[in-house]
Parts: C-alpha cells; structure tokens; sequence
C-alpha cells in the first residue's frame, strides 16, 4: 500500500544477485527499521506500468532506491491495485 505520499518504497533489482538484493535490504531496511528482512516481493516493471504507476528513481538513500508513484487518491482503488500488483509479484521468503 501506498504511503500518505502516495509511493511505495522498491528497490531495482534486475542484474544482481540474491545475496547483493539481501545486502541492501538489511543495510537499508532492516538495521534502520530494527525490523527483520522475511523475505521480498519481485515483480517486473511492466506490470507496475500496466496500472499507470510510474518509477521514480532516488539516489538516496541507496542508488538502486525507487518509488512506485501515481497511486489513485481513494483507499478502496489504492487497495485493488496493490491487490493485484501482488497477484503479479513473485514472493521469496527467507
């Protein structure tokens, strides 16, 4: 779901391995949350187009670092679409 700015945190991940993905995500996620990484959720960019998102890339805080942008503004639309982003999505648990 989106945060109340309307994005979602991703990280592009295409072209490095499992470990480098897990690198990042305890670097970047986990030790500054406290939170334990439980695994990720990969899905392929064309799939986030196909609900006229868009990608907004950061360099901050990590150059892979990106936002899912352009949510539908009510809660029930947000919903579905994150429903069925995740329908899409390939989950690795750890």
């Amino acid at each position: 779901m989106p945060n109340r700015d309307g994005e979602v945190s991703v990280y592009r991940i295409s072209e490095i391995d499992d470990s480098e993905v897990y690198a990042i995500g305890t670097k970047y996620f986990a030790e500054i949350t406290g939170k334990p990484l439980m695994g990720r959720a990969d899905i392929i960019v064309s799939e986030v187009f196909k609900h006229d998102l868009r990608i907004q890339p950061h360099q901050d805080p990590h150059p892979r670092h990106a936002s899912i942008c352009g949510y539908p503004d009510e809660k029930p639309e947000q919903k579905l679409v994150a429903i069925e982003l995740a329908a899409e999505a390939q989950l690795h648990l750890i």
